[in-house]
């Protein structure tokens, strides 16, 4: 079963980390006002892991897809 991320938006300080170091996968909704997760049919891990290491507040994290 594949690993996909996941986002929480009530802790996420929007400093834009995930996006510079992934930006195939993390993205701004200019819409919305924040931060989403693209579907991708595989996500890049290493970058992923980066993302999750280097943000501020552990808003990633890794679950389980279907």
């Amino acid at each position: 079963m594949a690993r996909v991320p996941v986002l929480d938006l009530g802790a996420c300080t929007d400093c834009d980390g995930c996006i510079t170091v992934c930006p195939s996968v993390f993205q701004r909704n200019d819409t919305m006002g924040y931060i989403e997760v693209a579907e991708c049919e595989e996500y890049p891990e290493g970058e992923i892991q980066e993302a999750i290491n280097i943000c501020p507040r552990g808003c990633i994290r890794w679950e389980d897809g279907k």
